[in-house]
């Protein structure tokens, strides 16, 4: 489960304590100099020794390090992505400008300093070095807003939303999870972004194996790698390039492919037709996995998509 904490529970006086000690117990030396009556809130989720973190706060001073020293046994990186608003960053007589969609990354033993917008949404990644794939340089990295920053971003909200995470089915949840996000955060730093050939040509034969088999409710990583020849690793690496885990892929294409039926005029069928032809287990799981996802109920989307193609006068 996710972990939601909010300045909003605590009177106003005492906000500002409180948006502290959330911050220094999530990431050791942090300090907050704000307004007392700061409105912030903290969305957070760890995952084996990764933490993930949505935090939204009104305009602050955030500083590291600053007043105690940084511990030299506990290494560990942090990624900081620019949601919405802007960062200052100021560290080692540097001053970094991350606007919405950048991602900075850097060791966290440093002190460094941050000034944060109004309206200020950031996701923050704390992980040990070893997690990235690929080294980063001394200091602070920044790479500019690209299509596997925005993958990452998408990610971890998926991740800290409890509703999105429950849709997951993999035989090993966590170490899929971790897998995308050392992916993307790998791809975001390097910045020439390579994609081998075979990994193309892997993925062409994956996505056609799961449409041509997407009625298989029995169809998982396993079931993938094992038609194909592949490892289930390589498998979940290949979804891991596009920001998502097998289960999410599959997933998408089965309500996508249930909601194109409800849209149909040739349909005629029933909620237990249509979660049998998309690969549900039962008529329950579909109906609970297309609300989640549309915000309505199966019938309560067919309807309106029928309304929707009724002349004014008929409906």
């Amino acid at each position: 489960m996710s972990q939601f904490l909010s300045t909003s529970k605590v009177a106003a006086d005492h906000r500002l304590d409180y948006w502290n000690n959330i911050l220094q117990s999530a990431l050791p030396g942090m300090s907050v100099t704000a307004d007392k009556a700061i409105n912030a809130q903290c969305k957070s989720r760890d995952i084996g020794n990764v933490r993930v973190m949505c935090l939204s706060s009104q305009r602050a001073l955030v500083k590291r390090w600053q007043t105690t020293a940084p511990d030299p046994e506990n290494k560990r990186t942090i990624a900081h992505l620019q949601s919405r608003g802007t960062s200052l960053v100021f560290d080692d007589d540097r001053i970094s400008l991350i606007n919405s969609g950048d991602l900075s990354i850097s060791e966290t033993n440093s002190p460094y300093a941050i000034n944060i917008s109004d309206q200020n949404v950031a996701i923050i990644m704390d992980f040990p070095p070893e997690f990235l794939n690929v080294p980063i340089p001394a200091g602070r990295e920044l790479m500019a807003s690209s299509e596997s920053i925005k993958r990452l971003h998408d990610f971890a909200l998926f991740i800290l939303d409890d509703d999105s995470i429950e849709l997951l089915d993999e035989e090993n949840p966590e170490e899929c999870i971790l897998g995308v996000f050392s992916t993307l955060l790998g791809k975001s730093v390097d910045n020439e972004n390579r994609t081998e050939c075979t990994d193309l040509l892997d993925c062409y034969r994956i996505f056609e194996f799961v449409e041509n088999a997407i009625q298989d409710s029995a169809l998982r990583t396993n079931a993938i790698a094992r038609h194909l020849s592949m490892s289930p690793r390589q498998v979940q690496r290949i979804f891991a390039m596009l920001g998502m885990t097998p289960s999410q892929f599959i997933l998408t294409r089965r309500v996508n492919l249930a909601a194109s039926m409800l849209r149909s005029s040739f349909f005629d069928g029933t909620m237990t037709d249509v979660a049998m032809d998309c690969g549900f287990s039962d008529a329950a799981h579909f109906c609970r996995t297309f609300r989640r996802i549309f915000g309505v109920t199966p019938i309560e989307y067919a309807n309106f998509q029928r309304h929707r193609g009724r002349p004014l006068s008929e409906v």
